[in-house]
């Protein structure tokens, strides 16, 4: 490529945080994830990759220093005869594998010919975030049924956009002081030190977000304090960007709040803009990566043996799809479902997506003494709540 139309961008001080996090919570990857009916031809899928990377080129990108820079390399794509190991995905040893092929290597797409055919996107959070995999995910989708990808040419992440709009106010203070709804567990070295989790849910509806808070606030004892990330496009629509361009709205929720009073308190919160003031609380990742890797190392201990975190957890909606729209010449997707990646800073990240009339629910935790247990539990009151609260799949839904 000629070097001065290269694509690049800066990497930015959300990002910074994410490079410890290969070493201390591997593969430290988003994971989505796509099963069907049907088969995928694997030379069409790379054909189909190399398209929607030329049109996404942050699929594309290496770190040199300071900067992402596309290397004009489509991402890898692997087949393999495998299916996951659920439930425990914790223990999928291609879920938990590294990224391929070379190490600076950052976005790989897998296609699983064990049944069901799977189709799996890996993403490594320093280049993009949720809803920038979803837009590279059907890009590719889109290319494999012969139609043109949607450019995503702009260079622009979560700095370089607040630095335009403006942040309204300060940063939410981080203080690790919240407890969680499964509880503390000292965590040993015969335990697998994250659990990796999916449910699917019979129903789906306006709220879900909204009702899990609430649920997560109800088993957690005093205040509960949720991340929500917010997508930063929503402040210049026209941006066609696939980078880190979330921010955290926080949600210090008590126990017994309703979920319509904290759908109330998240619209408040989107409208005065609050998700915009926490760019400035990433500016301690400046320092040297050494000092990052033990602030990190002690935020897991202080959450693991006492309790003690900078937030409850994170719970994501990462939008609804379905088959109709996402289906391509000899496939045809039964879902999808974001598996999110591990975290030594945070106890709980949860994961939600609509798909046909169903919801997906995925959470990775901090793992510990008794804490499996009081996941699969907790997992089996959400479920049931959802189930009970939101409307059950059509006929035509139960069909597909």
């Amino acid at each position: 490529m000629n070097g001065s139309n290269v694509f690049r961008r800066p990497v930015t001080t959300t990002e910074r945080m994410y490079f410890p996090m290969r070493e201390l919570a591997p593969p430290f990857l988003m994971q989505l994830v796509v099963p069907g009916e049907g088969n995928i031809d694997p030379d069409a899928l790379r054909t189909a990759v190399t398209t929607a990377a030329a049109a996404t080129p942050g699929a594309r990108l290496r770190r040199r220093g300071n900067e992402w820079v596309d290397s004009d390399i489509a991402p890898a794509v692997r087949v393999l005869d495998h299916r996951l190991s659920y439930p425990a995905l914790e223990t999928d040893p291609v879920l938990t594998g590294a990224i391929g092929p070379t190490p600076d290597a950052t976005v790989e797409v897998l296609l699983l010919a064990g049944a069901p055919t799977t189709l799996i996107f890996r993403v490594f959070h320093g280049v993009m975030d949720g809803i920038g995999m979803v837009a590279w995910v059907t890009n590719v989708l889109r290319a494999l049924r012969g139609d043109d990808p949607v450019p995503q040419p702009d260079p622009i992440a979560d700095q370089e956009l607040v630095a335009r709009i403006g942040a309204p106010g300060r940063p939410t203070p981080m203080v690790p002081r919240y407890r969680t709804a499964v509880g503390r567990g000292r965590q040993r070295r015969d335990l697998a030190p994250h659990l990796l989790r999916h449910r699917r849910i019979a129903a789906a509806g306006s709220g879900a977000l909204a009702r899990v808070c609430a649920l997560l606030a109800a088993e957690t004892p005093g205040t509960s304090r949720i991340m929500m990330p917010v997508d930063l496009r929503r402040h210049d629509p026209a941006l066609r960007s696939t980078a880190n361009l979330a921010l955290p709205l926080f949600l210090d929720i008590e126990p017994g709040r309703d979920w319509i009073s904290i759908k109330d308190q998240i619209k408040a919160g989107l409208h005065e803009r609050r998700e915009l003031n926490q760019l400035a609380s990433t500016r301690i990742t400046l320092v040297p990566d050494p000092i990052n890797r033990s602030v990190l190392r002690t935020t897991n201990w202080l959450g693991a043996r006492l309790g003690r975190n900078l937030a409850s957890a994170t719970v994501s909606h990462m939008g609804r799809f379905t088959a109709d729209e996402l289906a391509v010449p000899g496939f045809r997707p039964t879902g999808l479902f974001v598996l999110p990646q591990h975290s030594i800073a945070m106890p709980l990240l949860f994961g939600l997506t609509e798909f046909d009339g169903h919801t997906d629910l995925t959470v990775s935790a901090r793992n510990g003494a008794g804490i499996e247990a009081r996941l699969e539990a907790l997992l089996d009151r959400i479920v049931a709540m959802l189930e009970a609260d939101l409307p059950a799949p059509s006929p035509a839904d139960r069909q597909r």
